[in-house]
């Protein structure tokens, strides 16, 4: 399976005009004004906690039938294509919330939606590839850390938004509405994309395709345990993600007040995300991972600790800069060990893997508050961080080397090559840091 670049060198002009390009397509897909509020719209049309994370798992549940297919679907169409394709499907799920008031309604939003999430694998591997093509691929953390302060900010900003809107017009439904419009301008700037001139070799069948995706993620250093970190600590900073508004009201805070505590939460959230290249240059995969995980379950157990205390608010700050963090740089983690062939199949494994847990632990979650109460969510979200990443961070400690920017493919991931034991050995002896 090979990897090749244009043999044409990309300007640094050109470059940096679709890097812009990018961030500005992000701008536009994050200014999100229904951010703090859908989760109350929602809430407030069911009868339990429990019905709403139903509703919830209703997306995983259709990202669990649509992403494997999508994902070796968009090693094979263009990442353009796969963007524009994300954005139009996620404006309908947006538009489909605002529409709906009943659970069959939010569950059918939800489905759409999903598919729109499906395609969405395809955006990272347009960048990395746009970088790629240029020989600029061992920058990616950092561009990516810029992409996910640009999110932040450009959530932060929608929030804000948001909180000012619903305080004039007393309607939450209209947020969805007005968000549904503005998204359309992702897809006016997507369409304008470039299409990365990296070329891809996926095998001869879809199912072979898959095949090898799942070779990549058994016999890769790594990548296995980087999808244990994307599930394990990525679902329950989702699952926070979900009960957050309900949480905070919980502690007292109005709905103005929730909306400008989430923008300003997403603004210290940005600025850490700037920093993502340096936390892993200083700190290296291990270190960063093991930051993490820390910083989550910390502020998990804190959460059950501080009960009902209003200033428990403020350990939402760690959760969120976790959270900003974490999808970027295990993304970034992940594609310096794919090839453009295997690339969107893989990521959309993690993906899948990361839908399988939510599948479970969401509603596990929604039927424990339902029973005892929002201020019992953090113990629960704290055992499910804190002991399976620490079993996957002593895993990665004994057998994984660190890794070198770029890296040849394996022979043993070669298909039909067969290799001793001492030549693998000295491979991965290869692959360690002079």
């Amino acid at each position: 399976m090979g990897l090749s670049r244009s043999t044409k060198p990309v300007a640094s002009s050109d470059l940096r005009t679709r890097v812009r390009r990018f961030y500005a397509y992000q701008t536009a897909s994050s200014f999100a004004i229904w951010i703090p509020f859908w989760a109350l719209w929602i809430r407030g049309h069911l009868s339990s906690d429990f019905e709403f994370t139903l509703v919830d798992v209703a997306f995983w549940v259709g990202l669990l039938v649509f992403q494997l297919p999508v994902g070796v679907v968009a090693d094979r169409t263009p990442r353009r294509r796969t963007i524009i394709l994300s954005e139009l499907f996620r404006s309908a799920g947006i538009l489909g919330y605002g529409i709906s008031a009943t659970f069959w309604g939010y569950v059918a939003a939800n489905v759409v939606w999903s598919l729109g999430a499906a395609f969405s694998i395809g955006t990272s591997a347009y960048l990395y590839e746009t970088l790629l093509e240029a020989g600029h691929e061992t920058e990616f953390p950092r561009y990516i850390g810029r992409v996910t302060m640009i999110q932040l900010l450009s959530n932060a900003l929608g929030a804000f938004v948001g909180g000012v809107f619903v305080g004039v017009v007393g309607d939450l439904r209209l947020t969805l509405f007005v968000g549904a419009i503005v998204n359309l301008a992702a897809i006016g700037v997507a369409v304008t994309f470039r299409e990365p001139k990296v070329e891809r070799t996926p095998e001869s069948t879809y199912v072979e395709q898959l095949v090898q995706g799942l070779r990549v993620v058994r016999r890769r250093e790594g990548v296995a345990l980087l999808i244990g970190v994307e599930v394990f600590l990525g679902v329950t900073l989702y699952v926070m993600a979900v009960f957050r508004p309900l949480y905070l009201q919980a502690l007292g805070l109005s709905e103005s007040a929730i909306a400008i505590s989430i923008s300003g939460f997403l603004l210290v959230a940005a600025i850490w995300s700037a920093f993502a290249g340096t936390i892993t240059r200083v700190l290296g995969e291990f270190g960063t991972l093991a930051l993490l995980v820390l910083m989550a379950s910390a502020a998990f157990f804190g959460m059950f600790g501080a009960g009902q205390f209003p200033g428990a608010a403020l350990l939402q700050v760690p959760l969120y800069i976790v959270w900003s963090l974490q999808p970027a740089l295990t993304t970034a983690f992940l594609n310096r060990r794919l090839e453009p062939g295997q690339r969107a199949t893989v990521l959309s494994m993690g993906a899948f893997a990361y839908t399988l847990g939510l599948v479970v632990v969401e509603p596990l979650a929604g039927a424990l508050t339902t029973t005892t109460g929002l201020l019992n969510l953090g113990l629960f979200l704290g055992i499910v961080t804190f002991f399976p990443c620490a079993y996957i961070l002593a895993r990665w400690r004994t057998t994984v080397a660190a890794w070198p920017a770029v890296t040849p493919l394996p022979s043993r991931l070669i298909a039909g090559h067969r290799v001793s034991r001492f030549h693998r050995l000295l491979e991965r002896m290869s692959r360690l840091r002079p």
